[in-house]
């Protein structure tokens, strides 16, 4: 969506490439600003999957439940920037968000310290907290873990791993091993971390940093509103992690019945049904939820992916089966094009910019099923297409 707000338009101009995989330029900023990120009570989330499920769960039970004020940071948006940057299920507005880049984008040319795209987001979340004063930060990670943007927390109040699995390997490398590694990384020395994972790696790193390492327990079951057993999981590290802080555990169960978690095996339209499902365990969890329901309809799935690895696209966009299948590509600057990785000649292809037409006619066909799963944002290119609005 363009701004007509002039420091919103150039910030987001600077979003080709991808994420920059790094922090060192906001270490040295915050440095210069007397580390205002040390004011925050933070919760920092990484994780193959999960995480903004986790994010989500935690920040809505403890301001719709407790009545805290929480900031709430993910990544990436939808539909509009603003999206990233919440205090209580709020976006910031236009006008919040044009002070904030301008006074990060002074505060970088000041002090000669660079800033790519994500790095500005990540500044602008700790000034936008801080200024508000919340009483918590929920901080999702951009990528990974200790390079990450956001690894600038010295004394988190909880971490979470939420699972691993084979993502972004040109960067996080290509082994499940080297990613816990690498998300390891958002563990500090003396603080708490929660994971399903129960490993020696896990193990050993935590005994290395003197942190308390909470494991779920097989046997303990926690119910939430959203659909998939997965959902458990993350709803009982978010159960253990707020009770630990003393917050009421009935409470806390209470609230985990009242979530909102857009953009994951979400409705859209009563035919139109979105999963921003995009590696081979999420798309499996898809898969296992899709055939609890009842469709009597014809089903079209419509699939696209940021994943770099041809072979692996090609795989991911055969696992949700339909009556028809539409490869979708050109959804952003980083969509991988459907040519590819095709595995038949007669499947279609949608170049969705230059057929948006094309793509409204599918989506406004209410006599058949909409499945549409893969990148976050594909997921956010059919919200817009379809006029909704996830946190309106």
């Amino acid at each position: 969506m363009k701004h007509s707000f002039p420091s919103i338009d150039y910030v987001m101009s600077l979003t080709p490439g991808g994420m920059k995989d790094g922090r060192d330029n906001v270490l040295k900023l915050m440095h210069i600003l007397w580390n205002p990120q040390d004011k925050l009570k933070v919760f920092h989330v990484t994780g193959s999957n999960g995480k903004w499920s986790v994010c989500q769960m935690i920040s809505q039970v403890l301001w719709k439940t407790f009545w805290k004020k929480v900031g709430l940071f993910t990544s990436p948006h939808f539909i509009d920037i603003n999206e990233r940057f919440q205090i209580n299920g709020k976006t910031i507005s236009d006008a919040e968000l044009e002070k904030y880049y301008k006074n990060v984008l002074k505060l970088s040319k000041k002090h000669n310290v660079p800033l790519s795209f994500f790095e500005i987001q990540v500044v602008v979340m700790v000034l936008y907290f801080v200024e508000k004063k919340v009483d918590y930060a929920v901080v999702e990670v951009g990528l990974g873990g200790i390079y990450d943007g956001t690894n600038i927390f010295s004394k988190p109040l909880a971490c979470f791993i939420t699972s691993i699995t084979l993502e972004h390997t040109h960067v996080l490398g290509k082994t499940c091993k080297t990613i816990l590694a690498n998300k390891l990384g958002i563990v500090k020395p003396w603080t708490h971390l929660y994971t399903p994972l129960n490993n020696k790696q896990i193990r050993e790193k935590c005994l290395e940093l003197k942190v308390v390492l909470h494991t779920l327990k097989n046997h303990t079951r926690i119910k939430t509103n959203l659909p998939g057993k997965h959902q458990e999981r993350n709803a009982q590290m978010t159960l253990e992690a707020l009770n630990n802080i003393w917050f009421d555990r009935d409470k806390i169960q209470s609230g985990l019945q009242k979530i909102y978690n857009p953009g994951r095996f979400e409705w859209i339209n009563t035919d139109i049904l979105v999963d921003t499902a995009n590696n081979e365990e999420n798309i499996r969890l898809l898969q296992k939820m899709i055939k609890k329901l009842t469709i009597k309809q014809k089903t079209i799935i419509l699939f696209g992916t940021t994943q770099t690895e041809p072979l692996y696209a090609q795989k991911l966009s055969q696992m949700i089966a339909g009556n028809e299948t539409i490869l979708v590509d050109d959804f952003c600057d980083r969509a991988l094009p459907c040519s590819e990785y095709i595995w038949k000649k007669e499947r279609n292809i949608i170049h969705f910019l230059s057929e948006r037409e094309k793509i409204e006619k599918i989506l406004n066909d209410t006599s058949k099923i909409k499945i549409i799963y893969g990148s976050f944002y594909l997921v956010g290119e059919i919200m817009k297409v379809s006029r909704y609005k996830p946190f309106a």
